[in-house]
């Protein structure tokens, strides 16, 4: 299940309120707002393909961080932050003499277990919102345990509950046996029901070190209610 919460910034922005009432009265049976995430990476200097994403070790101080590798330098996966520096193969060298070398390696084959960080944008006929999105996952090889999560949209939040699946084969079943979605190929694709006229249906797809999301609120006409996209990084394990 999802909840959704409105912040006191809601007073600042009449019109937004006022467009997101109209969508909420849409919702049969609704005590807080349902919120949707549609996470975009913000405008940065394009990745280098073959690289993908990293992780850096700061030497200082035994922190390591998910960047991602673009030309003339690496991009934080946590901030956004642009950082110019040169790689030599094995890490990086910032303006100041400073070396961050690679460690870990990728994470493709972990899955999706683990805290992840990210953004993303709430979309709403035409119109979006910024949010910061975070999001815990555990599994083991018959279970998938969604832990949490929680989308920080400026002018509403929306948490995300845990929720347990069970592994059969490709299946995602609920614990009492409904079927829930499926998870092949580091890809998770879960159908779930706000309402008895609204459904929810999200699609994780998993590339080593972060994960492309979508989630997409739909009426029973099948028509679009919210579309949420984003991007989220290993932020550790």
């Amino acid at each position: 299940m999802k909840k959704i919460m409105f912040l006191s910034v809601f007073a600042l922005f009449p019109a937004v309120l006022n467009a997101q009432t109209t969508a909420l009265s849409q919702l049969s049976g609704i005590q807080a707002a349902p919120g949707i995430s549609q996470a975009v990476i913000p405008g940065v200097p394009a990745a280098t393909p073959d690289k993908g994403t990293l992780m850096l070790l700061d030497p200082r101080t035994g922190v390591v961080q998910v960047v991602i590798p673009v030309g003339g330098g690496f991009i934080y996966a946590s901030t956004g932050q642009f950082v110019p520096a040169v790689y030599n193969g094995h890490g990086y060298i910032l303006s100041t003499g400073q070396y961050l070398p690679v460690v870990g390696g990728s994470r493709a084959a972990a899955g999706i277990a683990g805290k992840w960080l990210g953004w993303g944008e709430w979309t709403y006929q035409g119109s979006g919102t910024h949010c910061d999105m975070s999001m815990e996952f555990e599994e083991g090889a018959d279970y998938l345990f969604r832990k949490g999560g929680y989308f920080d949209c400026s002018v509403v939040g929306l948490e995300v509950e845990p929720a347990r699946f069970v592994k059969k084969g490709t299946q995602l079943l609920t614990e009492d046996g409904q079927a829930a979605g499926s998870y092949e190929n580091n890809v998770i694709i879960l159908n779930e029901a706000y309402s008895d006229t609204v459904g929810i249906t999200t699609t994780i797809k998993v590339d080593g070190l972060h994960f492309d999301y979508s989630e997409i609120w739909h009426q029973k006409d099948g028509s679009e209610l919210y579309n949420i996209q984003g991007r989220l990084f290993t932020g550790g394990r």
